[in-house]
């Protein structure tokens, strides 16, 4: 069993609370957008973290930035607002801390945090070379618009070694 799975969900919130926040989110007119995964108000806050894990995961595929294009995608429209448009984002995704996310060899997803109305998932991945790099995400449900009812990505920011901000680690 992964320590994540052993994480009481106090210490996940202390971890999202002793970070701070870095946005992540994406472009509308992707002409590609249709082969892609969309938001639905059919999938929980776990399952779009898991889509977005798992597209960066393989970011090539079907065609070229098509993980980061999803992440943006699962975006919400005030993330994207200040990571957009998709050229920025995928630029912005490709660096320092977040590059260490695409083509990731393995992850371990938390269960989902609730703090009020904002969902909060720890993830770490294995990189590429083999080390571990965790990140949290936030996400809300959309309340208006297109995505009404759909939880979105507002924000995701890495997490340094988050086993040693856990009471007792």
């Amino acid at each position: 069993m992964s320590v994540l799975r052993k994480l009481p969900f106090t210490a996940l919130l202390l971890i999202c609370s002793l970070s701070s926040t870095a946005p992540a989110a994406l472009n509308e007119d992707s002409p590609q957008r249709d082969v892609l995964p969309q938001p639905s108000a059919e999938l929980s806050p776990g399952d779009v973290v898991r889509i977005v894990i798992d597209a960066l995961a393989q970011n090539d595929d079907p065609f070229p930035d098509a993980g980061i294009e999803t992440t943006f995608g699962f975006a919400s429209p005030a993330n994207r607002a200040n990571t957009g448009p998709l050229d920025r984002f995928i630029r912005m995704v490709k660096a320092v801390p977040y590059g260490v996310m695409v083509d990731h060899v393995a992850s371990d997803i938390s269960e989902v945090v609730m703090v009020g109305e904002d969902a909060f998932v720890l993830v770490i991945l294995t990189t590429r070379d083999g080390n571990d790099a965790a990140f949290a995400f936030r996400l809300s449900r959309q309340t208006e618009g297109r995505y009404r009812s759909m939880w979105m990505t507002d924000a995701v920011w890495p997490v340094d070694k988050p086993s040693e901000n856990l009471p007792g680690a």
